[in-house]
């Protein structure tokens, strides 16, 4: 085990469901797509509350995952691109690995030094089962706190990245991947966070003639997110469409977009107004989503009334993989 001890010394040698009960998630918005994590404060009080002050401090953002081992673990949280240590600005905590939590795959965890109470800042991904890095006679093992909930592919896509050995002023960096998978920015989220996998069609499957096409975009200027959604209704032998835009913040989990009627005079496509709404504001409809499958929008119109619609994908955008 003495190998194991020094596997985490920071990788440098030198140095509610939605509901109630839901336990708190952060979302790892990388540029390797999105890690949803779910944490367990009940199992890890200490470690969970140590991570999320981090999370809310902003101290990920901008960081990078700077040891990968394939069929081991990915592991972050200690340096920001260009291999420049981010020093951590809370005491180490207590170790709290003899908790029942394993180091099964796609569990989160606390990188630390050989000393069990040293835990900062780092935590790791574990990408197959390490049984290794449980507690034993042996080691005081390293303390698992959650588990990617989302996004698991996204943590395979990483560790597959190919490393190097890289001597440096903090040390020798084991296992630096040469293109560095950044966390762009780490936020909690209660429950699943919009992001660019939603755009796409979607409908009603109790209405066939109730859809909605929805973009979770940068604008063109490159300002973002934004939410474009078009709400169309074959009703009674007529088309009637809804358009709207709104930006929100990343992280929500649900962005509220005010519509407005379309215009009728589209070049050959026979729009036609809702009563009486002279092209002007319709109402608001309030996307929210489960996973990148299903979700509901919330609607309050005129002609409609006030209610909650369930919707399921019709199709996405090639350049995004919406697996679980």
């Amino acid at each position: 085990m003495k190998k194991l001890a020094t596997l985490f010394v920071f990788a440098v040698l030198a140095t509610q469901t939605q509901a109630q009960t839901q336990d708190p998630r952060v979302w790892l918005d990388t540029d390797y797509g999105p890690i949803i994590v779910e944490l367990d404060p009940g199992a890890a009080p200490v470690t969970v509350e140590n991570f999320l002050k981090y999370t809310d401090d902003g101290f990920y953002d901008g960081t990078v995952f700077h040891r990968v081992v394939e069929d081991f673990v990915i592991q972050g949280g200690g340096f920001e691109d260009g291999i420049v240590f981010k020093e951590p600005t809370y005491d180490p905590i207590e170790n709290e690995a003899d908790n029942g939590l394993l180091n099964t795959r796609g569990t989160i965890s606390m990188a630390r030094s050989s000393d069990p109470a040293s835990a900062t800042s780092q935590f790791f991904i574990n990408t197959v089962d390490n049984d290794n890095l449980d507690p034993n006679s042996e080691s005081a093992g390293y303390a698992v706190f959650g588990e990617v909930v989302f996004g698991l592919e996204n943590v395979d896509k990483i560790a597959a990245l190919n490393t190097s050995s890289l001597n440096t002023q903090y040390g020798t960096l084991r296992d630096y991947p040469r293109s560095s998978p950044t966390i762009r920015r780490a936020v909690r989220t209660n429950g699943f966070p919009l992001m660019p996998d939603h755009s796409g069609s979607w409908y009603d499957p109790q209405t066939d003639g109730v859809g909605f096409n929805i973009e979770i975009a940068d604008d063109n200027a490159g300002n973002g997110p934004i939410a474009n959604v078009y709400w169309y209704n074959f009703d009674e032998q007529r088309q009637f469409w809804l358009v709207g835009s709104t930006p929100f913040d990343y992280g929500a989990t649900e962005v509220t977009v005010e519509l407005f009627s379309h215009p009728a005079d589209e070049e050959g496509t026979g729009f036609q107004n809702p009563p009486e709404s002279n092209f002007s504001s319709y109402g608001t409809l309030t996307l929210s989503f489960s996973d990148c499958t299903s979700g509901t929008v919330a609607y309050d119109m005129p002609g409609y009334g006030n209610g909650e619609i369930a919707i399921a994908r019709l199709s996405q955008p090639d350049d995004y993989n919406c697996g679980g």
